[in-house]
């Protein structure tokens, strides 16, 4: 598979001068794409993927130095680094450009081997910032994620939870927040090993991500228990997602890795108990409280006999979902 040519944008409002540097880019392999004015360039950096602007400072209808704020101010993950041309070769006028934040500047006339150099130079530059911020991505990614189930795991759940509460409270949005426990999880790593049981987390984990929607967010809070938050979700469809997560782990039948000694193929079913909290709510004054009272109320769907559902409400109502 051969890899894509350098896309350059040229920009110059000479024809002559705009056709010759076009050519010259293209003899060399880059696929060019030309623009004669300001305006024509933003369009151009805004709507197509760039890897390089070669830009006239003088333009007919604004300054090639506010083209280049515009191309500087896209977000920091789309860096394309510009070249200034101009025929003005005075300190100032390069100094103005580097500022604003021109990745380098050529002084009309310049021959056509300097030319190819700096782009070369500058198209280096730009695959080595794309690798950096790709491994800075790759990293972060690594660092918010739980490595056995794939989900998001606890440093992010809780800065996420904190931001979703902020955000409710500012815009009077309800927010609404699930906490997962596996029943009898410890059983099933005795009985099966460690091995069935890190299939049965990460099966379950599949499950309630399958469960939810695109902006909820699902994280494994630590050991066998998950969390999920639920943006701008009000009781009666929070408690439409819970059970739903509810019937579809009870019905899971998993296939254990290894069976105990003596025993045949086991079928292996593991349920959930869920408690629920939700905002806005009595006593529910901050993302810390929202995460106690659907702690609590976990703790109580647990005390009642696990596989079943409990809401935490001021007035200590609590909702049991029918046996599976």
């Amino acid at each position: 598979m051969t890899a894509a040519r350098p896309r350059i944008l040229v920009v110059d409002d000479s024809r002559t001068q705009l056709e010759w540097l076009a050519g010259v880019l293209a003899r060399e392999g880059y696929e060019v794409l030309r623009a004669s004015s300001g305006r024509e360039a933003i369009v151009r950096v805004r709507q197509e993927p760039l890897d390089l602007v070669l830009l006239d400072m003088i333009l007919p209808d604004m300054e090639g130095l506010e083209v280049l704020r515009m191309v500087k101010a896209r977000p920091e993950d789309q860096f394309i680094p510009v070249i200034l041309l101009s025929v003005k070769s005075d300190l100032d006028s390069k100094v103005a450009g580097l500022r604003i934040g021109a990745d380098d500047f050529l002084a009309k006339p310049f021959a056509e081997a300097e030319l190819l150099a700096r782009a070369a130079a500058m198209l280096r530059i730009k695959t080595l910032q794309d690798q950096l911020r790709g491994t800075q991505r790759k990293l972060e990614e690594q660092s918010v994620t739980d490595g056995l189930t794939g989900l998001k795991n606890r440093r992010f759940f809780d800065e996420r939870l904190a931001e979703e509460f902020r955000r409710a409270q500012r815009y009077s949005d309800p927010v609404s927040l699930i906490m997962i426990d596996l029943d009898h999880f410890k059983l099933v790593n005795d009985r099966f090993g460690h091995q069935t049981g890190d299939l049965v987390l990460r099966e379950a984990a599949e499950k309630i991500r399958a469960s939810i929607r695109d902006p909820d967010i699902c994280a494994r809070y630590g050991g066998e228990e998950f969390a999920v938050i639920l943006p701008k979700t009000h009781l009666a469809g929070a408690l439409a997602v819970a059970e739903r997560i509810w019937r579809e782990m009870g019905q899971k039948v998993y296939e254990p890795r290894a069976h105990p000694p003596g025993e045949g193929a086991v079928p292996l079913r593991v349920t959930a108990s869920i408690g629920l909290a939700f905002f806005p709510a009595k006593d529910i004054t901050s993302a810390e409280l929202l995460v106690k009272f659907a702690d609590d109320a976990l703790y109580q769907a647990k005390k009642s006999g696990r596989n079943t559902i409990c809401l935490y409400q001021a007035q200590n109502y609590r909702y049991e979902a029918t046996k599976l």
